[in-house]
């Protein structure tokens, strides 16, 4: 047994450490500095050193998660087992370590988000230096970018820490900050982000129009079962579907013809279960296929875009 992996007392997480502990902020301390130290480091290395430091780290920072993929993990586990062997202490640390690591991709996202800003405020802030036609635009896009982030902050800050009793559920208790979050957001964002994807919808018709020029089989085929399915959401006719099938086979004889198989919200179901299912299992397998290799080939530093420096 390999007693610096074990998690006999809570208090012996190597991960956690107490919440606003002097220990906690010299670790958060010395963690950011020395990332700082590392990325300036790197600046001032020639590239032909840089690429296979950055190849080793994603290297190290993917085999965390293949280990942790592959290696077998410990099912309901509380914070006071102890592991049995060299296989069970490993799979606790791999358990102990996932949120924590976990948590630093949620830091270094936030950092690239930081990073998006600035390349964001860099962009527009000099289109408007230098009097660019569309300048107005500019404008408007860094105004809303603050409201949002100092309505949104002060409304989660309330929420999270000055909320115990959860009384801004209702709106007769909120205040300025909820009420600007709620305009920005609820009132203007999802409002918007509505009408963009409402006409994004003319150019998908648009495209599916050409798409659907009967002009080979499979473009037959398309257009054949997107006609069936775009029927069988119309209630009047499946409805005229369903009265010319009682009309034709009023009384069907018991045998192998069954009048029901022709109705159209029948044959829609078994397109979509024969056909539109299977295709989409299928364009789903390739994509997880396509997104393993892309995976293999960023871990294993083949390839070269994506650790680039």
């Amino acid at each position: 047994m390999m007693p610096w992996l074990a998690q006999a007392d809570p208090r012996l997480n190597m991960w956690a450490l107490p919440p606003y502990s002097p220990q906690l902020w010299i670790a958060v301390i010395a963690t950011v500095l020395v990332g700082i130290l590392l990325v300036f480091g790197l600046t001032f290395l020639p590239t032909n050193l840089r690429r296979p430091i950055v190849t080793v780290m994603t290297f190290l920072a993917g085999s965390f998660y293949v280990g942790l993929w592959l290696w077998p993990q410990p099912v309901a586990k509380v914070e006071t087992d102890l592991p049995r062997d060299m296989v069970e202490s490993v799979g606790f640390w791999f358990q102990d370590a996932q949120q924590a690591l976990a948590n630093v991709a949620n830091i270094l996202t936030a950092f690239l988000l930081l990073l998006g800003m600035y390349s964001l405020l860099r962009i527009h802030l000099g289109r408007i230096s230098k009097k660019h036609p569309d300048r107005a635009f500019s404008v408007v896009l860094i105004i809303s970018m603050f409201l949002i982030v100092i309505f949104g902050y002060a409304d989660w800050r309330m929420r999270t820490f000055l909320d115990p009793q959860n009384l801004l559920e209702l709106k007769t208790n909120w205040t300025i900050w909820n009420h600007g979050r709620d305009i920005l957001f609820d009132g203007l964002l999802m409002q918007m982000d509505a009408a963009m994807f409402s006409l994004i919808a003319f150019f998908i018709l648009s495209a599916a129009f050409r798409a659907f020029r009967i002009r080979s089989v499979e473009a037959t085929v398309m257009m054949v079962s997107a006609l069936i399915l775009i029927i069988s959401l119309m209630p009047l006719v499946i409805y005229q579907s369903e009265m010319l099938i009682k009309a034709w086979f009023p009384n069907p004889s018991p045998g192998s013809f069954n009048p029901e198989n022709y109705k159209i919200g029948t044959i829609a179901g078994w397109v979509k279960s024969n056909l539109q299912t299977p295709s989409l299992r299928a364009v789903e397998f390739g994509v997880g296929l396509g997104a393993l290799a892309m995976g293999l080939r960023l871990w294993l530093g083949l390839e070269k875009g994506g650790v680039s420096v």
